[in-house]
Formats: structure tokens, C-alpha cells, sequence
């Protein structure tokens, strides 16, 4: 009970900070949805492709997790600044790379067969998202740092303050409210440019201005950025970015066989996708406690104690994934009508839950042992794992299914449960294969 209480401790200010994230997705979407539902569609493509990007962004960061959490308990609070600089000029190297693929992405939207009246409100949505990017992947350096040192109510306390800014943001320009212009869908983007700039303007401030990260402050103009300190975060970061862009790229990718089927369809996969993220990152979440508790665990080469965290968050996330999977099961086609009044879309929304039900185990399973893993700084077997269980079953499955055999958007939703039930398996035996040799993958 001491590992679960110390996880939700934990976990529970993440679990909020990412259905913070969600919420800002889901409020765009819902406010979006109610202006029209093309500008609906035509941001639900474009986020399920630009959330790749994010999560490309968010698991490189990642990787500095196991080394900001087994210097914390060893109390080496000079090197956790080293890492932390040097996290931040990983990260934005590989933002630049990420970035340049969004670029990519802008000229090549006209060619991926998606409907020709969602281009033009598409492209300049697009434009402002990638505007958005430097102060993510700047933000992320902080926030691994904040969160490994056990301080993970700062991440969530910086998401709520950004999204009750995002929510007034869209209620203002979307709708044109309070002598505004009504900007429609790009209101809803220049709302999340300017809450991703407040993100990183209070992790500054947080860092720099909080007595309790005084400490580490005092060595700020002393640490230095070691070349060979980069050069192992990009060991780290890019199997995971790597492993967690496969595994979207199992959803995001879709959107694109789901625009095959029209524009209502692909408006119904936005609100379910909606729905799942918020699912998802519960155990998220939880799991991102259990990379925090491991990787202490490891700093102290206290193999019982990486075991114990790592099953009871498992533990904690199937209670959650029953519970919440279950309760959106049942009143998914009730939350659609949040989006949009359209009965064909909340029809569609309503076959896609048995697949979305399907998956939960697989999904808890994957994110728990992927994060052990993480935790371990044993992370190259997730990235040949991930590719096997969503580029070889998962995506080919979603075309056969949806497409060739004609089941549509459903059968396109039937891939999720084969590739994330494989991933989670795998996940389970490399780490219990760990265990059992008493080998844990260090700096």
C-alpha cells in the first residue's frame, strides 16, 4: 500500500495536468464544433496529425526522466541543473527537426484525399499550431525536471492557469464576444498559441522565482551543457519519441482513411478520439508516476522497490480503465451531442465505443510497462516493440478491417485492441525479464 499511496500522490496531479491538456482540446473542439461542424472536421484531422508532433516532443523529453529521478534521491542537485540545460538544448534541436516535418505536412494536406471545402480553413489552422511548437518543447524541459523531483502539482497547477486562459480565449474570438471579431477556428488556434506561451512563461517563473527551487537556482550560471550529457538524452528521448509516435501514429493516421469516408465520419472520430485522450491520459497519468517511483528506485538499486511500483500502478490503472472506460462506454453517444447536433455523427460515435471499450486492458498494460521501462532507462526494446504492435498489426488491420472488408469507421477502430493488447505483452516480459536477471538499464 505504500508504493500505491506514494503513486497517486504522484499521479494524481499529472493524471489533472494531462485531462488539462485534454480539456484545451476538448474545449477548442466542442466551441469549434458548435460554430460548425466543417471547421469540426477540418480541426480534427489536423490535431490527430499535430498530436503526433506533440508526443514526438513530449517522449524525447521523456528520457531525461530517469535521470533527473535517480539524481534527485541521490540528493546531486548541481547535476540535476546539468541535465536540466542540457535537456533544454536536446529538446530544441529536436524541435527543429519536428517542426520541419509540420512544414512538410502544410504543402503536402492538399494531397491526402481528405475533402476540398476543409483546406482552406485546414492550412492557416496549421500554420499557427506549428508557431506554437518552440514554447512546447522549451516548456517539456522544465516540466520533466519539476515533476521527477516529485513536485508534480507545479505541472498541474501551470496547465489549469493555461487552459482557464484558452477556454476565455475561444469564448471571445470564436464567437466574437465582448466587441471581438468572430474568428471561428482561428480563434480557437491563436488561443492555443497564446496558452502554450503562458505554459513556459510560469515554468520560468516557477523555476527562477519559487523559494523552493532556490537550490537548484544557485547553480544555474555555474552548470554547464556537456556535449556527452546531450548526446545521452538523445540515446534516451528518441526511442521513446520514437516508441510513442508509432503508437499514435496508430491513431493519427487513421484520421486519414477516416476523412476517406466523409466529412460526418471523420467529425464523429474527433469526438471519439476526444473521448479516449481523456481515458488515455488518465493513465497516463498514474504511469508517469510509476517512470518517476522507478526511476528513484533505480537511483538507490532497489530492484523490490522498482517491481512494487511498477505493479501497483498496473494496479491503480485497471481499476481506472474500468471504471472510466466503462462510464464512457455507455453515455459516449450522449457526450457527442456535446460536440455537435448532427444524429448521424452521434450515431457513428456510438459504434466506435466497442472497439474503444475493446482496448482499455491493452492500453492500461502498454502505458504502465512502457513507463517502467522508461523509468529503467531501458528503452530501446520499446521502439522495436511499438513497431511490430502498430506499424506491422495495428495500421494494416485498420485498412483491412475498415476499408478492404467495407466495415468503415468500426473496422478502422478494430486495429487499436490487436496493437496496444501486443505492445502491453511485450512491454510486461521485457520488464519482468529485468526483474528476474536483477538487471537494471542505468545512465
Amino acid at each position: 500500500m505504500k508504493e500505491h499511496k506514494a503513486l497517486l500522490k504522484l499521479g494524481l496531479p499529472i493524471t489533472v495536468a494531462q485531462l488539462g491538456l485534454t480539456l484545451q482540446n476538448l474545449a477548442d473542439n466542442v466551441m469549434v464544433g458548435r460554430h460548425s461542424t466543417e471547421e469540426l472536421a477540418a480541426a480534427g484531422l489536423v490535431n490527430n496529425l499535430f498530436i503526433l508532433a506533440i508526443l514526438l516532443t513530449l517522449g524525447f523529453s521523456i528520457g531525461a526522466v530517469s535521470q533527473f529521478g535517480s539524481l534527485y534521491t541521490q540528493n546531486k542537485k548541481e547535476r540535476i541543473v546539468e541535465i536540466l540545460k542540457s535537456s533544454i538544448v536536446a529538446n530544441s534541436l529536436q524541435g527543429m527537426v519536428i517542426v520541419a516535418l509540420l512544414v512538410g505536412l502544410y504543402f503536402v494536406l492538399p494531397y491526402m484525399g481528405q475533402p476540398d471545402e476543409l483546406l482552406p480553413l485546414m492550412r492557416p489552422y496549421l500554420v499557427i499550431q506549428i508557431c506554437s511548437m518552440p514554447f512546447f518543447f522549451l516548456s517539456a524541459a522544465f516540466r520533466q525536471m519539476t515533476d521527477s523531483i516529485n513536485d508534480t502539482v507545479v505541472d498541474m497547477t501551470v496547465i489549469l492557469i493555461a487552459n482557464a486562459w484558452n477556454i476565455f480565449f475561444n469564448w471571445v474570438f470564436i464567437y466574437g464576444n465582448l466587441g471581438a471579431p468572430e474568428l471561428g477556428l482561428m480563434g480557437a488556434a491563436w488561443a492555443t498559441f497564446t496558452s502554450r506561451l503562458i505554459i513556459f512563461v510560469l515554468y520560468l517563473c516557477v523555476f527562477f522565482f519559487r523559494p523552493k527551487y532556490k537550490v537548484y537556482v544557485q547553480y544555474w550560471k555555474t552548470a554547464r551543457i556537456h556535449i556527452d550529457d546531450v548526446k545521452l538524452l538523445n540515446r534516451l528521448g528518441w526511442p521513446i519519441a520514437i516508441q510513442m509516435g508509432m503508437e499514435t501514429a496508430s491513431f493519427s493516421l487513421t484520421a486519414i482513411m477516416i476523412g476517406w469516408l466523409g466529412t460526418n465520419v471523420l467529425a464523429a472520430h474527433q469526438v471519439m478520439i476526444n473521448v479516449a485522450n481523456a481515458v488515455f491520459l488518465t493513465y497516463v497519468g498514474i504511469s508517469n508516476a510509476v517512470s518517476i517511483r522507478v526511476s528513484n528506485h533505480n537511483g538507490l538499486h532497489n530492484m523490490v522497490g522498482v517491481k512494487q511500483a511498477a505493479f501497483a500502478g498496473w494496479q491503480i490503472i485497471l481499476c481506472f480503465g474500468l471504471v472510466l472506460g466503462t462510464t464512457a462506454f455507455f453515455f459516449c453517444t450522449e457526450i457527442s451531442r456535446l460536440f455537435t447536433d448532427s444524429e448521424e455523427v452521434s450515431l457513428i460515435v456510438g459504434s466506435l465505443a466497442i472497439p474503444f471499450l475493446l482496448y482499455q486492458f491493452g492500453d492500461g498494460m502498454q502505458c504502465t510497462f512502457s513507463n517502467a521501462l522508461r523509468g529503467l532507462g531501458d528503452v530501446k526494446k520499446l521502439m522495436q516493440y511499438s513497431f511490430l504492435a502498430y506499424v506491422v498489426i495495428s495500421l494494416p488491420l485498420s485498412y483491412l478491417l475498415g476499408i478492404v472488408c467495407g466495415w468503415g469507421a468500426t473496422g478502422i477502430w478494430m486495429g487499436f485492441p490487436f496493437g496496444l493488447t501486443t505492445a502491453g505483452i511485450l512491454y510486461l516480459r521485457r520488464f519482468r525479464s529485468l526483474c528476474k536477471k536483477s538487471v537494471i538499464s542505468n545512465q
